[in-house]
């Protein structure tokens, strides 16, 4: 089964954080509005991060295409600032 394979950018320290597997876009934002919630960083600090769409996944042959790599939304229009 291939899966969307997201990150979220640091944009402060120029590193990307631990990817993760969702279904589509979607779904990957609301996880990260899950995420941002109390004391985490990307509450305290939405301006910093962005999430990225780093490609897709195929769980069958553990390849990584990276053809639809993209910047899907800063998490400052998600959590405000």
């Amino acid at each position: 089964m291939k899966k969307l394979m997201f990150a979220v950018f640091d944009n402060v320290a120029k590193l990307y954080m631990q990817p993760f597997l969702e279904t589509n876009d979607g779904t990957a934002v609301r996880a990260i509005q899950d995420a941002a919630k109390g004391d985490h960083p990307f509450a305290r600090h939405p301006q910093d991060f962005t999430l990225t769409r780093l490609g897709t996944y195929d769980e069958e042959t553990g390849t990584l295409n990276q053809d639809n790599k993209a910047d899907i939304i800063e998490l400052k229009t998600l959590v405000g600032e």
